[in-house]
Parts: C-alpha cells; structure tokens; sequence
C-alpha cells in the first residue's frame, strides 16, 4: 500500500475510533457489497421497459405524502427512548 493512502486511512479509522485493519476490512466489505448491488440490479433491470418503469415510480411518487422532518432533539429522544 502506497505510504500516503495508508496514512490516510489511519487518520480516518482514528476518526471513527476503530483500527487501521478493521477500517480497511469494512471499507472493501462495503465496496464489495456495492458492487455486487450494482450488478444484481442491472440484471434484474436488463429485461425491463425503462418508459413503463418510470411511469410506475412517478405513480407511486404521486401517492407519497409529504411531511416535516424531525428535528434533531426529537431524533436524540427517538434513539435514546425518552
């Protein structure tokens, strides 16, 4: 490994408070596994009418409703179960 990129990516698993080795296993595992999405998805796509799949996103999109987001406190509250 390249003495610049090692350093890098020691600064930022010392960022995230994990080792150099544990950082750089779950940086391929996520790279990886982004990959393989990629490929899955353009199988599953490869035999689809693109128009007809657009035209069925637009209409589920037309059925969402709209909200507010939360705000940070009520995030803090959610994830700590006040």
């Amino acid at each position: 490994m390249r003495d610049d990129l090692k350093a890098k990516a020691q600064e930022l698993a010392s960022e995230q408070g994990v080792s150099l080795n544990s950082y750089i296993n779950a940086t391929l595992a996520a790279t990886i596994a982004q990959s393989e999405t990629l490929v899955m998805m353009g199988d599953r796509l490869s035999n689809v009418d693109r128009e007809q799949l657009h035209v069925r996103v637009l209409k589920f999109m037309s059925k969402t409703q709209g909200g507010t987001e939360p705000t940070p406190a009520e995030i803090e509250r959610a994830v700590s179960g006040e």
